[in-house]
């Protein structure tokens, strides 16, 4: 957490009152009142959400936040911000979700469950405070992911054995009776492994997909080693197995990933794999080995090991997205959409120098995504901060009137919470990331129309969806010092 001004002393000592936890009583009561969920309501003042409000919120003082948004409050269609709180008489001040199809979430009991269409997506996985889960829309193609029906059952071999609707465990989303259940054959030097061919799994264009599955650990005789594979799309090229260990939740594959949902259960994805027009159908395949490092196959044979899995995801793209059910069909998920516009919009927008805040926690690198787009409702005017395929944050300013750099680029970072401060005024725009020494530019600049639109998580484009999670967001209609703007984004 960053020292803020007076560190040490109690935070009424600091400051006389508590005006980020007066905003939030009013906040709270505006959004109750309009009828929003409040996570983590039961924790109240003492919400992790909160603190994270507070914290961003005195540690740019004494400037104070003309926005600022924690995501907490929300319902079908709106998320309500911290900052100002939300009213009545304000309707047009918050945040619009689109999103016309369910998706998944994390809850706060670390189970999957699915929202209800435009309902945004307060996230918890792998995280003991949640953040706003933002993602591009996706196709699941695998049919019966879940409960395989006897059409869909994997087809074994080596002398492995399949239980479909075993009861051993839990599911990732809390039901019973869903997951399949793999035990290896006695064969010492067979190759082990279940394929799922859900009837043929047919994709709709060429390019990369990624095989995405849950897969979990017998409690007795434990399996180590397995791979995932994309299978008999015959004009394919690149990876075509990803390797894993299971004891350590490991990927063994360049470009593959595993997440950790605990109770034992890891989603394990492969690398992405280039499929060919004209070789659109095919098979994912699971295979089970013992005792070996490099994975060749055949293996020493499984020799009786066991683990489990659920819900296989076979998707367009180089980064798995969160899990679609299936039954008879594929299925899809739209994109998160989430932007609030209009006068009182604009009003919380510096429209000649401001500065813009944002907290998230980056998991899916590699990857070029946009985190906050400021504009006029169009393109010829705006400010946007995104992260590069680089690992980078950069942020840049279109505007009719400019000369010189508007754009600064940090360095490099790694996966996890990342922290990002820009102060901009003409002639002099700064960057920080993480507490570093900003980074400064002197171009100048004119903006020919009102800045009246804030998006979080897109570039309005359904390409550049941030695809991970934003934990916080923040305006002010001044530019904050360089001093100001490291102390806000120090971890």
């Amino acid at each position: 957490m960053a020292l803020g001004i007076g560190y040490g002393l109690p935070f009424v000592a600091q400051h006389g009152t508590n005006p980020y936890k007066t905003q939030w009583a009013a906040a709270l009561e505006g959004a109750k009142g309009a009828g929003a969920t409040v996570e983590d309501e039961n924790a109240g003042t003492g919400s992790c959400l909160v603190a994270r409000g507070q914290e961003a919120y005195t540690d740019g003082l004494p400037a104070t936040p003309s926005l600022l948004i924690v995501p907490q409050f929300y319902k079908a269609g709106n998320l309500y911000q911290d900052v100002p709180p939300f009213v009545a008489e304000d309707s047009t001040m918050r945040f619009a979700v689109s999103r016309n199809t369910t998706a998944t979430r994390v809850n706060s009991s670390g189970l999957i469950e699915s929202v209800a269409s435009g309902v945004p997506r307060i996230d918890w996985l792998g995280q003991s405070c949640p953040a706003l889960l933002v993602e591009p829309s996706a196709i699941n193609f695998a049919r019966w992911v879940n409960q395989m029906t006897a059409q869909d059952t994997p087809t074994a071999s080596g002398g492995m054995t399949i239980t479909t609707g075993s009861t051993d465990f839990l599911a990732p989303d809390g039901t019973s009776g869903s997951i399949t259940k793999y035990v290896g054959g006695a064969a010492s030097g067979t190759s082990q492994y279940a394929y799922y061919s859900g009837g043929g799994i047919t994709v709709t264009a060429s390019g990369q997909h990624t095989f995405s599955l849950f897969v979990k650990r017998g409690a007795t005789n434990p399996l180590t080693f397995c791979a995932l594979g994309i299978e008999n799309y015959a004009g394919g090229s690149g990876t075509i197995y990803s390797y894993f260990n299971l004891a350590s939740g490991t990927a063994l594959t360049a470009g593959a990933s595993v997440q950790d949902y605990g109770n034992g259960w890891y989603r394990l994805s492969t690398a992405p794999y280039t499929l060919a027009a004209g070789d659109l159908t095919g098979t994912l395949t699971f295979f089970m080995a013992e005792g070996n490092g490099d994975l060749s196959w055949p293996a020493s044979g499984a020799l009786n090991l066991t683990a489990y899995t659920w819900g296989a995801q076979l998707e367009t793209g180089a980064i798995p997205t969160t899990y679609i059910p299936t039954t008879t069909a594929a299925v899809s998920r739209a994109a998160d959409v989430i932007s609030a516009s209009g006068a009182l919009v604009s009003g919380l927008i510096g429209q000649t120098e401001g500065t813009i805040y944002a907290e998230v926690d980056v998991r899916n690198l590699a990857i070029e995504t946009y985190i906050i787009r400021i504009d006029e409702g169009a393109s010829s005017n705006n400010i946007t901060l995104r992260k590069l395929n680089t690992n980078q944050i950069r942020t840049a300013i279109v505007a009719p009137t400019t000369s010189g750099t508007i754009n600064i680029s940090s360095a490099a970072f790694t996966a996890g919470i990342i922290k990002i401060a820009f102060a901009y005024k003409s002639g002099e725009i700064a960057l920080s990331v993480n507490g570093a020494t900003p980074l400064t530019a002197n171009g100048t600049f004119a903006f020919g129309a009102p800045l009246n639109r804030i998006t979080l998580g897109s570039n309005q484009s359904p390409s550049s969806e941030f695809n991970d999670r934003i934990r916080a967001a923040a305006l002010y209609t001044t530019r904050l010092s360089n001093d100001q703007l490291a102390e806000l984004t120090r971890l």
